[in-house]
């Protein structure tokens, strides 16, 4: 874009010497000359200013959705995987904002986990003092990795290497 306004202006100035200098050479200098030479040049003029206006758009858009992408990744980032727990086909993840999001037919792969970020919310979660995870104020779940029972991360710390498929 910022080439074909560049293109346009080098045009505009060589439409307007080639004007002028073909004014001068002629003998004809009447009145009507020029004033058709000075409307050629403010013509010339309200165009270079509305190209100059579509330059600034054109930047200030791309600004715009430079800083929009800038926001939309560190909403991203902003949540992050605490606990995550998978079993038949199953992910639960327990986010640090306390939320918690499931996929039920999901395997534990990379993938799936990625997509566990963009899943509807299912519900909530506190942990407790004694290290188990109040769910929606009625259940509790004991994360412990020893216990043989699907937890993968436990506050922030892998146990099992996730499969990259």
């Amino acid at each position: 874009m910022n080439t074909n306004l560049k293109n346009a202006r080098i045009g505009i100035l060589l439409i307007s010497i080639f004007l002028f200098l073909n004014s001068c050479n002629s003998n004809e200098n009447t009145k009507e000359k020029k004033l058709e030479l000075e409307l050629k040049q403010k013509e010339l003029e309200l165009k270079e200013r509305e190209l100059n206006l579509q330059e600034k758009e054109v930047n200030k858009s791309n600004t715009d959705d430079n800083q929009r992408n800038e926001i939309n990744t560190t909403k991203r980032n902003k949540k992050e995987l605490r606990y995550l727990y998978h079993a038949n086909g199953r992910l639960i993840g327990y986010f640090d904002d306390g939320t918690i999001v499931g996929c039920p037919r999901c395997d534990f792969m990379r993938i799936n986990i990625l997509a566990l970020f963009k899943e509807k919310v299912m519900g909530t979660y506190e942990v407790q003092n004694d290290g188990s995870l109040l769910i929606n104020n009625s259940e509790r779940e004991f994360p412990n990795y020893n216990d043989d029972n699907g937890w993968a991360l436990i506050d922030f710390k892998w146990y099992e290497k996730v499969p990259q498929y």
